[in-house]
Parts: structure tokens; sequence; C-alpha cells
């Protein structure tokens, strides 16, 4: 657990986000310019971006994260498996994308295991982490939940979480689903959540549950001891 007194330990398990499909060059650049500030874990862009931010924060020590498929899901394996490929040559560190959630809940486990393994696979191979969003806004049964869990783990995801926080299968994030992922992972596979994220309070609560990682468009505020807006992601 992290002191949560500590304004740098605090800012080391956010990742900072902006990926509204409004941001302009200059307002990405100053969305990088306040990761390097408060020493984010990563900057959190969307895949357009991921060359601009990698070149703009050369030697902070803050990753560049970005997403695939986000947040509708519903993109062939094959289209996943190329992006995968092409954020790893624009210089991403690591992605989050969401496993189909339809091929789960129309009964197809083998197919949702496969987007999941193969995922994991090539992002390895590449050299950058994964991050599985198990979208539980559609996946909304507790053994369904814990069931998505286990299979992300078994596919070698580097972490779960409980959403992307963005859409119909976005939901905010809260202890009882940490605590129903945190259960069905093993170590080195970790805990991230996003979605309504905006206190130090919350996060720290999100934490005490087993979470290790947030994915917030409030850090700043978080880092600063202050309620970021409540609308924002």
């Amino acid at each position: 657990m992290i002191d949560f007194n500590n304004r740098e330990q605090v800012a080391k398990a956010i990742q900072y986000t902006n990926v509204n499909p409004d941001l302009t060059r200059e307002g990405l650049l100053a969305h990088v310019r306040k990761c390097a500030e408060y020493g984010f874990d990563a900057a959190m862009v969307a895949p357009c971006w991921v060359k601009l931010s990698k070149e703009a924060l050369a030697g902070t020590g803050v990753k560049v994260a970005s997403t695939v498929n986000f947040p509708m899901a519903n993109d062939t394996l094959e289209m996943k498996l190329a992006v995968v490929r092409l954020l790893a040559k624009e210089g991403c560190d690591q992605f989050d994308f969401p496993p189909n959630p339809g091929l789960m809940l129309g009964g197809d486990e083998a197919g949702y295991a496969r987007e999941l393994q193969e995922v994991t696979r090539v992002a390895h191979e590449e050299g950058m982490q994964v991050k599985a969003m198990l979208e539980f806004g559609y996946i909304t049964d507790n053994a369904m939940k814990a069931r998505v869990a286990q299979l992300a783990y078994e596919a070698g995801i580097d972490w779960v979480k409980q959403s992307s926080g963005w859409g119909k299968g976005g939901c905010a994030a809260t202890e009882e689903d940490v605590k129903i992922l945190a259960a069905n992972i093993k170590s080195p596979c970790r805990v991230k959540v996003s979605g309504k994220v905006n206190t130090r309070e919350k996060m720290q609560s999100l934490f005490a549950a087993g979470a290790e990682l947030v994915g917030t468009s409030s850090g700043p505020a978080i880092v600063d001891g202050i309620a970021g807006d409540p609308n924002d992601y």
C-alpha cells in the first residue's frame, strides 16, 4: 500500500488520462507537460498522440500508455492485433483494451479467452504491458465477473480493470468490484481501476480493497488533495 500522505507516491500510482476526441495538439502537449510536472506513472492518450507524447516525455521517466479498440470492444481480433503492433512502432509502453463482452455474454468463452490470449501474446512480443478492461457495465453478474478475471489472468494479462469508465460498458470503480478482481488473479497480474476516481479518498478506498493503479482525468486534483470534477472520467 502506498503512503497517501506522500504526493510522489500517489502520483506514481496514477495514469493521467485524456482520451477525449476533441483534444488538440496544443491540449495534448499541455497534458503531457502536466504529467511530467507531477511525475505521474503514465500519460494515457489516444493512439493518434502516442508518437508526439513519447517525444515530449523523453527523459522524464513518465510512460506513454494508450488504448486498443476503446471503448466499443468489437473490432475483429485481427484488427486489434494490427493496432497493437502499430502502437509498438509508435513507441507505446503499454495499452488498455476491452475484450469483446458480447462473446462472453453469448456463451463463447473460448472466443473471449482467445482474444485475451492473442492480444497478450503480441503485446509481450512487442515489449508492451497490456491491461484488460473487462467492462463490468456489461458483465454485471458477479460469477461472470470472477470468470473473466480468471480468464485474463490465465492469458498472462499484466493488469485487470473493472471498466474503461466510458460509454455503456463503462462503470464507476467500486470496492466490491476491486475485491472480485483481486480474488481471482495472482501475482504478477495486478488490479487497475478507472471510472469516477476523482478524489484521493476514493482512490485510497479502492487501493485498500486491492487496486494498485488508477486511470483518471482528475490526477492533479487527487495529488493536490482536492476534489476533481465529478463529471470527469
